[in-house]
């Protein structure tokens, strides 16, 4: 899927939907590791055009390396996904207590291939980024609330902002 995606089937959606989906899926998996997960939606966000499949995958990816950059810590194990909306584009956040990614490490992360991990493949954050352009949105992180490392996901709400380049 990732040497040769699919063209993305987008569909007017309510993102808080796919992103409730993907918690829905691994919410078993983070309790098991004594994660506290909050949820911080907007209910007010418009629908926007998207393809949820893809949504989905790059919210589980984020929420999947959160849970790994926490799994040496003891305590105050916590991740806070959150919704809204700024202008034509609606935002997903998924913020961590995590230890957070190093300033000089932050451009290299979306890299194809680049890992910190031992056993990391360096596929991850690189299929997030793609998702994230397909949708002709962004993908960035920063340090965030949590201490830890904050992804945030923007994606045009209109499809008319959508391109087809």
């Amino acid at each position: 899927d990732f040497a040769k995606p699919g063209e993305p089937t987008f569909d007017l959606i309510q993102i808080n939907k796919t992103v409730e989906d993907a918690l829905n899926l691994s919410a078993v998996t983070l309790r098991k590791r004594g994660i506290e997960i909050e949820k911080d939606f907007d209910d007010n966000i418009p629908v926007c055009y998207a393809e949820p499949n893809l949504i989905e995958v790059a919210v589980l990816n984020l929420l999947n390396n959160a849970a790994e950059a926490m799994h040496k810590m003891k305590m105050h194990k916590k991740i806070v996904v959150s919704s809204g909306g700024t202008g034509n584009y609606i935002f997903i956040k998924v913020s961590d207590s995590g230890p957070g990614v190093p300033a000089e490490l932050r451009n290299k992360i979306f890299d194809p291939f680049f890992t910190t991990k031992h056993d990391g493949t360096g596929i991850g954050l690189s299929l997030c980024h793609r998702i994230a352009t397909d949708h002709n949105g962004v993908l960035v992180v920063d340090k965030g609330i949590l201490g830890g490392a904050e992804f945030r996901i923007e994606i045009p709400i209109r499809k008319d902002v959508l391109s087809s380049d």
